[in-house]
């Protein structure tokens, strides 16, 4: 008699670790506290924080928008362009975007004609940042040529500081005047 084994080859996947609701509390669960810690440290900090985020360089960033409206007063809009960042962008309400100092230039060239405006006036100014970057938040009066309100609103700017110099990154504002339904 002859007896015929048979053999099959048995291919076991590799075995993966256990993962058990022990072994993930046993991690998760410092990790938590951690980070609960964490955010109430952060919590107990941020009023401190804010109230060192005013720049140290407050009067010339200030400057840069005084700057900006006597210029605009002299109708002069190449000096105005000067204020900016090589890669400087125009955000307008209602508009794209206007990027780089000549797209600048020719777009005051069109909205800031002296026949236009006759000026600007800006005011109420917070001012946060460090010895690199700002921001400046103002309210903006913008004036025809007689000195008559055209448009009130606010207006807010982030600068960089180049060559010892703040300049104008990013300017976004616009008009406290209502929508028309």
């Amino acid at each position: 008699m002859v007896v015929v084994h048979s053999f099959k080859a048995s291919i076991r996947p590799p075995q993966r670790p256990s993962i058990t609701g022990t072994t993930i509390m046993t991690f998760t669960k410092p990790l938590s506290c951690f980070l609960a810690a964490s955010m109430a440290l952060a919590l107990q900090c941020t009023p401190a924080l804010a109230a060192n985020t005013q720049s140290p360089d407050a009067d010339a960033v200030k400057g840069v928008t005084e700057e900006f409206a006597a210029d605009l007063a002299k109708g002069d809009l190449k000096a105005i362009s000067r204020l900016y960042t090589d890669d400087a962008k125009l955000l307008p309400p209602n508009a794209d975007p206007i990027s780089g100092r000549a797209a600048i230039l020719a777009y005051f060239e069109k909205t800031l004609r002296p026949d236009l405006v006759g000026g600007a006036t800006f005011d109420d100014y917070e001012i946060y940042g460090g010895e690199a970057s700002a921001i400046s938040l103002s309210q903006i009066r913008m004036l025809d040529p007689k000195g008559q309100v055209i448009e009130h609103g606010k207006q807010t700017i982030v600068l960089l500081k180049q060559d010892g110099k703040w300049k104008i990154h990013r300017d976004m504002w616009s008009d406290n005047s209502p929508t028309s339904p």
